[in-house]
């Protein structure tokens, strides 16, 4: 019988403060055992979805603008990104290539680095990957050469064997004079060519703007548009593209007495269905009762298939599922769209075999958990 719960990701409270934070009736299981958290990044167990990552780095002059309130620049924000990234990995990752590049020219020459290298495409290994980040420029200055990058992105991709997950930090401009091509129609070229998805990081709010971005990450299934706002310090969501996230939930908090988090086990769908079911309803309303008591938390789901039918439709099947979580919380509990991060996965991270009908059925669902409980 399908186990449908919502239990606590990590917990060091009595169960006497879990049972006035939660509905007696509601399935909640509460970890008892006293758990003290010290900076913990709990990375075991990671799977793996994709062989390379490239980050395309922008420090052009428009990136020197504020962050919101936070005192930092979008440029120092973005930098502290991809620190946070790095940061939760385990200290090497040979399987996974990653390279970070800039396509703004720097402002002076830092020494070792060349003018777009700051992390030669290699396996993982954190501690030089963070040496280079932390050479990354901390003013903004420059054009936007977006089309150089691409252009420099496609040659890259001819020397890399399996799937790459590029993060592009962009304000949706550019400055390349003269260019006969815009940085869509190669982005467009790279994918037809590759097994590459384009993860958007955005640092503007101008509509005209993100619907260029959107343009971008409508060329395939899997590409998409972020905000930094919606990353930043957010370290349980460093993973999308890379991991399939409910395999590692990704916890950090200095030593404290309080809860930060709670697991929503499964909601499980139909064969081709991405209509939530009645017997889940309770897991849900009982997240979004949590939401409603923590406004400053925020919620990660992750949605997947069975192995039945092509990838690319599953795909875009298991984001309807994940959608239709996000739809549930927003209608019944009115949750901001900033407090809800989507992740789909297809079919590529299986929780069992696929060779049986029952198999099939627990691979057809959405996990998920509420983190940034204060």
């Amino acid at each position: 019988m399908v186990c449908k719960k919502i239990t606590l990701m990590i917990t060091v409270v009595a169960a006497l403060f879990l049972s006035g934070l939660i509905p007696e009736a509601q399935a909640v299981e509460a970890v008892t055992k006293t758990k003290i958290v010290n900076k913990v990044f709990k990375v075991e167990n990671l799977v793996r979805i994709a062989d390379n990552v490239v980050i395309l780095f922008d420090s052009s002059g428009s990136m020197g603008e504020p962050f919101g309130g936070s005192g930092l620049t979008k440029l120092q924000a973005a930098k502290k990104l991809v620190q946070q990234r790095a940061a939760v990995l385990p200290d090497a990752f040979p399987d996974l290539n990653v390279g970070l590049y800039t396509y703004t020219p720097p402002a002076k020459v830092v020494p070792g680095v060349t003018t777009s290298e700051f992390y030669k495409m290699q396996p993982f290994n954190k501690t030089a990957f963070l040496a280079a980040a932390d050479q990354l420029p901390e003013e903004a200055s420059g054009p936007t050469l977006m089309v150089n990058a691409m252009r420099k992105l496609s040659s890259l991709l001819d020397n890399l064997s399996g799937r790459t997950v590029v993060f592009l930090f962009t304000d949706a401009t550019h400055s390349d004079d003269g260019a006969t091509e815009s940085p869509l129609a190669l982005a467009q070229k790279i994918a037809q060519k590759h097994d590459v998805d384009f993860q958007l990081i955005s640092t503007t709010d101008v509509e005209t703007r993100i619907k260029l971005m959107e343009a971008v990450a409508s060329i395939n299934e899997s590409s998409r548009v972020h905000t930094l706002e919606s990353l930043i310090n957010r370290p349980e969501v460093y993973t999308g593209s890379v991991f399939a996230i409910e395999e590692a939930y990704i916890v950090s908090a200095e030593a404290r007495n309080e809860i930060i988090g709670f697991k929503l086990d499964q909601v499980l769908f139909g064969f081709d269905n991405s209509e939530i079911e009645i017997e889940f309803t309770d897991e849900l309303n009982t997240v979004g009762e949590i939401l409603l008591q923590n406004p400053n938390s925020y919620i990660v789901l992750a949605g997947h298939t069975d192995s039945q039918g092509p990838e690319e439709y599953n795909l875009a099947l298991s984001h309807k599922r994940v959608a239709a979580v996000g739809a549930y919380l927003a209608e019944k509990f009115q949750i901001d769209a900033s407090r809800v991060e989507m992740f789909w996965y297809g079919e590529v991270a299986p929780v069992v075999s696929n060779d049986t009908a029952e198999g099939r059925k627990q691979n057809r669902r959405v996990v998920g958990f509420v983190a940034g409980i204060n």
